[in-house]
């Protein structure tokens, strides 16, 4: 059984799994052109047309160049895992050994 004081940990490590998880299925319905079945048509309307928009391609391409750059500060060297896995990890960690932040 979780203990209360870990409520506000599990809860902010829930939100950033679901973050992550529901980005990465539009970005999925994106490239598939596929609605997904869970979104009603009216939100779906307004996904596309964000998607749509000047904006939304100036930054997508900007974060591509990004994520393809071999320099600066954007260039990631921690392995075949992210820098958010790593720091769940290490709060993981932690928290295994009793050490608050």
């Amino acid at each position: 059984m979780w203990k209360p004081k870990h409520k506000d940990m599990i809860r902010r490590n829930f939100h950033t799994k679901a973050s992550h998880r529901l980005c990465d299925m539009f970005v999925d319905a994106r490239k598939t052109h596929k609605k997904p079945r869970w979104l009603g048509d009216g939100v779906s309307n307004r996904v596309l047309a964000h998607c749509n928009t000047k904006t939304f391609h100036a930054k997508s391409a900007q974060d591509a160049i990004n994520r393809a750059s071999e320099k600066g500060g954007t260039l990631h060297t921690d392995g075949s895992i992210s820098m958010h896995d790593h720091a769940m990890c290490m709060v993981n960690t932690l928290d295994f050994l009793d050490i608050s932040l």
